[in-house]
């Protein structure tokens, strides 16, 4: 099959910045793996080409928006309104829409599908275009609006959005439907997709396979905060500090606490201010099998099922076990509490769960093993293939009824 892999901002890349990074170049090396044949065109890309891309992909075709004349509305548009939400609200806001059909146009008339990245690139996809397109979806940003007027209270945007919270779920959900095919990163909001009759099937971010840990070398029970800055790690930081904290305090629990990835942008935030004082702290770390070790926990207090997903996914190939609150889980259906994770119901039981994990050696082993079990199962590249074999049979042989990928 003959594919192109539709990209905005970001070049497919091993360098992961973020989920969304797992996910491009998962989702390139997959299918070049499967045999199919695919041309990556990238839209104003932010982040460094590598060669390894130029190993794995077909072709890579790079696109440039047009320079807009200062004083004229585009430009005062740019200037003005939240970029992300711009970019939805006006997506040939910069000329790229053209240019986009031209270089699907130069890949030949023999393209059977378009695999778009996220909302942005489906916009960018003249709606004329013939060729299926499976929509892959990473977050829905309306959800990502409740959480931040959730979690930060009062707080606004340096710059307004262009859409409204409604307009722009109205947006996305038209988006979907316009697809062929949507696959999201999380279970929860495949079949959120599904409930409203539209095409969708659930497909895990995970990356590389990861080796199988040394369960000898069993971890005495540290907990991770692990994630780089986002809106999903800010809400958990927050809900740690200010909900899950005084449980802990409550019962005197003396825990190994540690902090692992990106420093954020704002460390003047109370809650990063906080979080150095009382936490080992690491950064970035680019080899994540030279620091965790099998029993270690990733903590993710985090009250939505919008963020999670690859943390989940990557500390399950570790051995690493998850704790998190049941409505995170919702996002990923692999994971049973205590089989291969630890579900809290609320902020006291979480701190419940920490202490019971702390001190039985046993329980460590157990959901460690359990938890690298899940991965083996689900997130491995391995156990993905089919998954995407599936999705491309799904999105050029549509049937009347909403589908779902088997998980």
């Amino acid at each position: 099959m003959r594919i192109a892999q539709l990209c905005f901002q970001r070049y497919p890349s091993p360098r992961h910045a973020g989920g969304g990074d797992v996910r491009l170049w998962q989702s390139l090396c997959s299918l070049r793996a499967l045999g199919h044949e695919v041309s990556v065109v990238v839209c104003d890309p932010r982040n460094e080409r590598t060669l390894e891309l130029d190993r794995v992909a077909s072709s890579v075709i790079v696109l440039r928006s047009k320079d807009m004349r200062p004083g004229t509305l585009r430009w005062l548009a740019s200037r003005l309104f939240n970029p992300s939400s711009l970019a939805m609200a006006c997506p040939d806001l910069r000329g790229l829409r053209d240019s986009v059909s031209l270089s699907l146009t130069e890949i030949g008339t023999d393209l059977d599908l378009i695999w778009a990245e996220e909302v942005f690139s489906v916009l960018l996809a003249d709606e004329d275009i013939r060729v299926p397109i499976v929509h892959s979806h990473h977050d829905f940003h309306f959800k990502l609006d409740l959480v931040r007027s959730q979690s930060e209270p009062g707080k606004r945007l340096r710059r307004p959005r262009a859409l409204s919270t409604k307009r722009l779920r109205d947006l996305e959900l038209d988006v979907c439907r316009r697809a062929a095919h949507t696959v999201c990163a999380s279970s929860s909001e495949a079949e959120f997709l599904r409930g409203l009759g539209i095409s969708a099937s659930y497909l895990p971010v995970a990356g590389p396979t990861i080796p199988e840990p040394d369960y000898a070398k069993l971890s005495k029970g540290r907990f991770f905060l692990f994630g780089n800055p986002n809106t999903a790690m800010k809400s958990a930081r927050r809900e740690l500090q200010t909900r899950v904290w005084p449980e802990v305090e409550r019962r005197k629990l003396d825990l190994d606490w540690q902090q692992l990835g990106k420093v954020p942008s704002d460390t003047d935030d109370p809650s990063w201010v906080w979080l150095a004082e009382r936490f080992v702290m690491h950064g970035f770390v680019e080899d994540l099998g030279e620091l965790f070790l099998p029993g270690d926990a990733s903590v993710m207090p985090y009250p939505f099922d919008t963020g999670g997903r690859v943390k989940f996914a990557v500390s399950a190939g570790y051995g690493v076990v998850n704790i998190a609150y049941e409505k995170t889980f919702e996002c990923s259906e692999e994971f049973t509490h205590g089989v291969d994770c630890l579900a809290a119901k609320d902020p006291a039981h979480f701190a419940e769960l920490l202490g019971d994990y702390a001190s039985d050696e046993a329980l460590r082993l157990r959901l460690a093993r359990g938890s690298r079990a899940v991965y083996d199962r689900h997130f491995s590249v391995e156990a993905l293939y089919p998954k995407y074999e599936e999705v491309l049979d799904i999105a050029t042989n549509p049937s009347e009824e909403p589908v779902s990928c088997a998980s």
